[in-house]
C-alpha cells in the first residue's frame, strides 16, 4: 500500500487496453475498500454498531492522547497510537495532495 506513494511511476500504459485495465483494477480496489466491513449478512443494528466503532476508537485514542499530555504523564505508546490514528485520518489525503502539488 505504501509503495504507491514511495515507488516511482515507471509504468506508463502504451495502449488504451492497458490503460482501461489499470483503471479497472483501481476501481476494484476502491470497491473493496468501500465495502470492507459493511456487507456481511447480519442484523442492521449489528452492522451499525460495527460501523460506529471506528469513530469511537478514534475519539478515545485522541482524547487519551490529549489527557495524557494535559493532566497525565505523556507516554510513548499513547503518542504512537495517536500518530497512527492521525495518519489514518489525514495522512493518505495529505500525501496524495502533496504528490499532485509537486507534480504540477
Amino acid at each position: 500500500m505504501i509503495a504507491k506513494f514511495v515507488a516511482p511511476e515507471s509504468f506508463k500504459p502504451a495502449t488504451i487496453e492497458q490503460y482501461t485495465e489499470m483503471k479497472k483494477l483501481d476501481l476494484e480496489t476502491f470497491k473493496a475498500l468501500n465495502s470492507a466491513g459493511g456487507s456481511n449478512p447480519s442484523y442492521m443494528w449489528v452492522e451499525a454498531v460495527v460501523r460506529m466503532q471506528r469513530p469511537t476508537v478514534v475519539a478515545i485514542a485522541l482524547l487519551a492522547w490529549a489527557w495524557s499530555h494535559t493532566y497525565g504523564t505523556p507516554s510513548v505508546e499513547v503518542d504512537n497510537f495517536a500518530a497512527i490514528v492521525g495518519f489514518y485520518l489525514f495522512g493518505d489525503r495529505t500525501m496524495f495532495y502533496a504528490k499532485n502539488g509537486v507534480a504540477k
